[in-house]
C-alpha cells in the first residue's frame, strides 16, 4: 500500500513516516516544499537503506497514495483543504493533528467548531473515509525506530471498514496495539488526553504514552 503523510516534514509526520518505512510500507512524504519532501525522503533512505520513501508537494502525494495521513499543523489543516480536498476522495483519512494551545505554561485543546479536526475534514471532504488516532505517541519515540514503543493507539471513527484498515496498519508499527474506541464523536476526547500528556511531560520532565488496562 502506498501511504502519503502530509506534513511529513514535521517532527510527528517524520517519525510516522519513518516507522511506516521500516515495516515495509511505500511511503511519499508530502510538504507545501517540494525540496523540504524530497530531502526529508533522502534522509530517512539514507538512515534505513532499502526503505521505500520519496517525497511530493502535499496534494501530489495525496493524489498518488491509497492511504493518506494527515500530520499538518492545525494552523494549517484548512489551507491544506483548500487545495488537496479531492485528492481525499474515496482514501482512507488518518488524521493525526493535535489542534492544542499553550495557555499560562498549560497545554489545552483547542475546539473546533465541528467538534475535532477529524469532524472537520470529512465536513470539507465529505468523500473521505476519516478515522483519528495515533496522537499519544511522541514524535521522538516515533522517529527513533529502535526504541520499543509501550502505548495504545486509541483510534476512532464512524467509517468501520476504514478504522479496520488503520488498526491492521497500526499492528504493522512495531509494538504498538490498536484499540477502537468508538465513532468520531470521541475525537474531541482524544485531543484532551493528549493535551493531559503533554503536560505531565512537561511537569515531570518525561516522554509519557498511553496503556489501557482490562482490554
Amino acid at each position: 500500500m502506498t501511504i502519503a503523510v502530509l506534513g511529513g516534514t514535521g517532527a510527528e509526520g517524520l517519525g510516522i513516516s519513518a516507522r511506516l518505512a521500516v515495516a515495509g510500507e511505500d511511503v511519499i512524504i508530502g510538504s507545501r516544499d517540494p525540496r523540504r519532501a524530497r530531502d526529508a525522503a533522502a534522509t530517512l533512505a539514507a538512515e534505513h537503506p532499502g526503505v521505500r520513501v520519496r517525497g511530493a508537494v502535499n496534494c501530489d502525494a495525496a493524489a498518488a497514495a491509497g492511504f493518506v495521513v494527515l500530520a499538518v499543523p492545525f494552523a494549517g489543516v484548512d489551507e491544506l483543504l483548500d487545495t488537496c480536498a479531492s485528492a481525499l476522495d474515496g482514501k482512507v483519512v488518518l488524521d493525526v493533528v493535535n489542534p492544542l494551545r499553550v495557555v499560562r505554561g498549560l497545554f489545552q485543546a483547542v475546539q473546533v467548531a465541528e467538534g475535532s479536526v477529524a469532524a472537520h475534514v470529512r465536513a470539507r471532504a465529505p468523500a473521505a473515509r476519516v478515522v483519528s488516532g495515533l496522537k499519544h505517541e511522541s514524535a521522538a519515540s516515533l522517529r527513533d525506530v529502535a526504541r520499543r514503543l509501550t502505548g495504545d493507539v486509541l483510534l476512532c471513527g464512524d467509517d468501520e471498514a476504514a478504522k479496520s484498515i488503520v488498526m491492521d496498519l497500526v499492528r504493522r508499527m512495531r509494538d504498538l496495539r490498536p484499540l477502537d474506541a468508538g465513532g468520531l464523536a470521541v475525537a474531541p476526547l482524544l485531543d484532551q488526553v493528549t493535551a493531559l500528556l503533554l503536560n505531565l511531560n512537561r511537569r515531570h520532565r518525561v516522554e509519557t504514552s498511553l496503556r489501557i488496562v482490562g482490554l
